[in-house]
């Protein structure tokens, strides 16, 4: 079964993406017809065989516990990263309705870290309600975050209930000693982590495996994002479905396997990645432009080049993807913001940076 807050997520994560079995060692890439770097281990993955493949390697357990976060903000906008790795992000004044299913960011049991960005809220006061407000450049000191992580022992049970919610932790925010003042307040931006610990049944090396990109010179590694991102950029304009399917199989595996999907859960996972492809007049940012920046995630073993998340920025790109396209829809003209976040296994050269690989 698929509940709300779950499609939900897999949605923001195509926008934006052990078990007891042995786990595979990092193979070494093959050549594809686009000369794109796809591990070994997924050489004979094709769009016809995706769900099918991939359904057969998701393992299934007796408990399959989920982990929730439940965020509640005032007065600034955020992102959330679990283990590093980018969950969500709100640059909005709205609240988050639903829980913030985590367990793709959970590769094994033990110790999470949970860390929270905060920003100015600017002028979204005055653009959201009128008025004349002045925009808001700083944290303010009543700036509050607060954050329950919650469990279910089997969420995609049919009989799953709000009473099957588990607390696991409540944190708030940093105040200084003795007020209720915010730490950070006067600050354009503040960062802050809290863990907690979490039993899964599966343990994925995934990024983990990967050597830390932050030693490798910054120019030779954009250079190879970059080529990276333009070869992506030909198989989205050839409609190139198979080599979608190997590049995008890794990540969507730890996806599918965090959430124990089932098989229609996969297909669904599958049919919304390459609905992308079918998009008509395709029109691709310009990387030579070179308005992103580079960011690293998983302890510096992910890259991605992004629009930034800090003021000023154009709101439209806030954060997203700098891979990204331009499509018709009708008469009107939209846009499009893929995952792509890239690693490098140890011991390989370059070259071979790719997406993720369970």
């Amino acid at each position: 079964m698929m509940h709300f807050s779950t499609l939900v997520y897999v949605i923001l994560f195509l926008a934006t993406l052990s078990s007891c079995a042995q786990q595979p060692e990092a193979s070494k890439p093959v050549a594809e017809n686009s000369m794109i770097p796809v591990s070994e281990q997924y050489k004979d993955v094709t769009d016809a065989n995706f769900v099918e493949k991939m359904n057969a390697l998701v393992q299934h357990y007796d408990e399959e516990p989920t982990y929730f976060l439940r965020p509640l903000q005032s007065n600034c906008v955020f992102e959330i990263l679990v283990n590093d790795r980018l969950i969500y992000k709100e640059y909005t004044l709205e609240k988050l309705a639903s829980p913030l299913n985590i367990n793709y960011g959970i590769l094994s049991s033990g110790t999470q870290e949970v860390t929270v960005r905060l920003y100015p809220i600017g002028d979204l006061i005055q653009k959201t309600y009128g008025g004349e407000s002045k925009p808001v450049t700083t944290l303010p000191e009543k700036t509050q975050m607060n954050i329950e992580v919650v469990r279910y022992k089997n969420y995609n049970s049919p009989n799953v209930t709000l009473d099957d919610e588990e607390p696991i932790v409540s944190h708030s925010i940093p105040t200084l000693e003795g007020t209720e003042k915010f730490v950070g307040a006067g600050l354009d931006f503040f960062e802050y982590s809290f863990t907690f610990e979490a039993e899964v049944p599966y343990n994925i090396e995934g990024y983990r495996r990967g050597q830390d990109l932050r030693e490798i010179p910054i120019e030779e590694l954009e250079a190879q994002v970059i080529d990276y991102y333009n070869k992506m950029q030909s198989a989205y304009l050839t409609k190139n479905k198979d080599v979608l399917a190997r590049a995008y199989f890794g990540d969507l595996l730890i996806l599918a396997q965090t959430n124990y999907s089932n098989k229609s859960y996969i297909e669904e996972i599958w049919q919304e990645t390459k609905r992308n492809l079918n998009k008509e007049g395709i029109e691709f940012n310009d990387l030579k432009e070179k308005n992103y920046q580079i960011n690293f995630y998983g302890d510096g073993r992910l890259v991605a080049l992004k629009h930034s998340s800090k003021e000023p920025v154009d709101r439209r790109l806030r954060g997203k993807s700098a891979f990204w396209f331009k499509f018709k829809n009708g008469n009107r003209i939209r846009a499009q913001f893929p995952s792509l976040d890239l690693y490098l296994p140890k011991g390989e050269s370059l070259e071979n940076l790719r997406r993720v690989e369970y």
